[in-house]
C-alpha cells in the first residue's frame, strides 16, 4: 500500500504493558509491528522503577500509541483519565489471571490485524478486549465501554 492510499490501515505504535510477556513485543516487532514493551520504552536505563498506569496513559496519549494490557483494574481505577486522554486500549483477558507468553502471542498476532481494521472502520471506538477460552479456540475481539 502506498502512503497516499486513503484505504490504508492506520499503523499506530503499540505499548505492551508489564502485565504481559515482553518477549511478545519482540516477536511482534520482528514481523513488522511497531510495538515496544513498557520497560524498554519507559525505563530504558533499567533502573527497575515501577511505572504507574497514569504514566503509561500519558505516554500513549503523547505518542498516539495503543496500550495493550491485561489489567482489568486499570479501566476502573483510571476511568476518567482513559476517557479524557483519547488513547486506545486493548485489554487481554487471561482466564484465571494467567496466560503463557506463547498464548499471548497467538492471540495478539490473530487480533491485531482485526483491531487495525476496526480502528479504520470505526475510529470512535477506542477500547477493545480480546481473549480465548482455551489454547485452541479462536480469539475474540470486542469493543468495551470505559
Amino acid at each position: 500500500m502506498s502512503g497516499n492510499d486513503s484505504s490504508e490501515l492506520p499503523n499506530p505504535q503499540f505499548l505492551l504493558d508489564e502485565s504481559l510477556d515482553p518477549n511478545v513485543a519482540k516477536a511482534l516487532e520482528a514481523v513488522g509491528y511497531d510495538i515496544v514493551d513498557v520497560k524498554t520504552a519507559m525505563d530504558p536505563d533499567k533502573e527497575g522503577r515501577q511505572i504507574l498506569d497514569a504514566e503509561i496513559i500519558e505516554w500513549c496519549r503523547m505518542r498516539g500509541s495503543v496500550w495493550i494490557h491485561a489489567d482489568d483494574r486499570a479501566r476502573r481505577d483510571h476511568k476518567k483519565q482513559l476517557q479524557t486522554s483519547g488513547i486506545r486500549t486493548l485489554l487481554v483477558r487471561r482466564p484465571g489471571g494467567r496466560m503463557t507468553g506463547r498464548e499471548q502471542l497467538r492471540i495478539l498476532a490473530f487480533v491485531i490485524p482485526q483491531l487495525l481494521d476496526r480502528y479504520n472502520q470505526s475510529p470512535r471506538i477506542r477500547h477493545y478486549r480480546t481473549g480465548a477460552v482455551d489454547p485452541l479456540s479462536r480469539p475474540s475481539l470486542r469493543p468495551v465501554e470505559i
